[in-house]
C-alpha cells in the first residue's frame, strides 16, 4: 500500500533560471548554494578532507542524487547496491566530485520570499530529518543498513520535487509521488533496494531487507510529518541549515 504524500501544488510561479529543465525524463535535482560552495572549497583544499565531504552530500537531496547517479550509472556498482556515501565518495575521486560540484545546478530563490523557494527549503529540512530519523530506527542493524537507511530517507519523498520545481514532464500528472519517485530512481540507475523504498510498496519489493527496512523508513516519514506539523502548529522556527 502506497503512503498517504501530495505535493503542494499550490506556490506561484519560480523565477525560471532557478530551476534544472534538460531534455532527458528526469533532470537532477538542484543542490542548496551553501552546500555546493562549502563542497568547492573542501575539494580545492590539497588535501581532501574526506569525512567533511561526505558530510557535506549526505546533508543535501541534489548533492546525494548527484553521487548516487555518478556511481550506479557504472554496470559494476549495480551488483552491490551498497549505499554509502563516504565509499562512493573515495570510489569517484576529487577530480570527478569537482565536476559534480561544477555540474551542480543551485537552488537559488529570487525575489525574497518566493513561496515555491521556501516550500522547497521546507522539503530539504524534512528530507534531513526523515534521514536522521530512519538512520535511528536502523539502530541494532549493520552499519551499511544504517547508512542505507539514511540515505533512503533523504530520498524518500522524491517523487515530490517535479511538482515542487515545476517541471514540465508529460504523463505524470496524474500519478502518485512515490511512483513518480519509483520512475525518478530507475531512470537515474539507483540500486533496486533504493527504487523499491522510494517506490512504497511493500508487495513489490523483491527483498526481505528492502520490505523491513521500507517499514522503518515509513514510520520515520510519519514522525517527520508530525514533528513539522507540531512545529507549525507552535509557530517554532523549524529546524534546518542551508550548506
Amino acid at each position: 500500500m502506497l503512503a498517504d504524500s501530495t505535493p503542494n501544488q499550490n506556490h506561484p510561479e519560480p523565477p525560471r533560471e532557478c530551476f534544472p529543465r534538460t531534455g532527458t525524463e528526469f533532470p537532477l535535482p538542484p543542490a542548496m548554494p551553501g552546500a555546493v560552495a562549502l563542497l568547492q572549497l573542501e575539494l580545492a583544499s590539497n588535501v581532501a578532507d574526506l569525512e567533511a565531504i561526505t558530510r557535506l552530500i549526505r546533508n543535501d537531496v541534489g548533492l546525494t542524487t548527484q553521487l548516487l547517479r555518478l556511481t550506479f550509472e557504472q554496470p559494476a556498482r549495480h551488483r552491490t547496491g551498497h549505499l554509502g556515501v563516504g565509499e562512493m565518495v573515495v570510489h569517484l575521486g576529487v577530480e570527478k566530485l569537482r565536476a559534480m560540484a561544477a555540474g551542480t545546478r543551485l537552488l537559488v530563490g529570487q525575489p525574497v520570499g518566493n513561496r515555491r523557494f521556501e516550500a522547497c527549503k521546507e522539503f530539504w529540512m524534512r528530507a534531513r530529518r526523515t534521514a536522521h530519523l530512519a538512520e535511528e530506527l536502523a539502530a541494532g542493524t549493520s552499519a551499511r543498513m544504517r547508512e542505507t537507511a539514511y540515505v533512503a530517507g533523504l530520498l524518500y519523498h522524491v517523487g515530490e520535487l517535479p511538482a515542487l520545481l515545476d517541471w514540465k514532464i508529460p504523463g505524470i500528472e496524474s500519478l502518485h509521488p512515490a511512483i513518480i519517485g519509483f520512475r525518478m530512481a530507475k531512470a537515474w540507475h539507483f540500486p533496486s533496494i533504493l527504487a523499491e523504498i522510494i517506490g512504497r510498496d511493500e508487495a513489490a519489493c523483491t527483498s526481505f531487507a528492502a520490505r523491513r527496512l521500507l517499514r522503518r523508513i515509513n514510520a520515520a516519514g510519519r514522525q517527520a510529518s508530525t514533528a513539522r506539523s507540531v512545529a507549525s502548529a507552535e509557530g517554532r522556527p523549524q529546524d534546518y541549515i542551508l550548506a
